[in-house]
């Protein structure tokens, strides 16, 4: 997906960021430790990811907290799927570690999906 020259809505997306430049930073820094886990996500959950990384820009710019979550809801999540989303949340200050969990589930999902259409 090309966020560069994307659609009205992907802009409309990063706008929502409050800082579209960093916004891009964080979506290209998902898409390089994606690449490098093998992690292949369509369009759309590209899309779903961008959403998500624009609401967590938003919240780092502004300091707003995430409700608290119980954590052993991802017990099943996969150690490369957190481990991706704990470095997209340590490149933003002022973040909660719940972030880490609730953004594995976009690579986890990918995963899952990709291991499909393989077989």
């Amino acid at each position: 997906m090309n966020i560069k020259n994307g659609t009205n809505e992907i802009k409309e997306i990063m706008n929502r960021s409050g800082d579209t430049e960093c916004c891009e930073r964080v979506f290209e820094l998902s898409q390089i430790l994606c690449l490098a886990e093998n992690v292949l996500m369509t369009d759309v959950q590209q899309l779903a990811l961008l959403s998500h990384l624009s609401a967590m820009v938003y919240r780092s710019g502004t300091g707003e907290k995430l409700v608290p979550i119980d954590r052993e809801l991802f017990s099943e999540m996969s150690r490369g799927s957190l481990e991706i989303a704990k470095k997209i949340k340590d490149s933003l200050p002022n973040l909660d570690e719940d972030e880490v969990y609730l953004l594995s589930i976009h690579f986890e999902v990918a995963k899952q999906n990709s291991v499909k259409t393989e077989e």
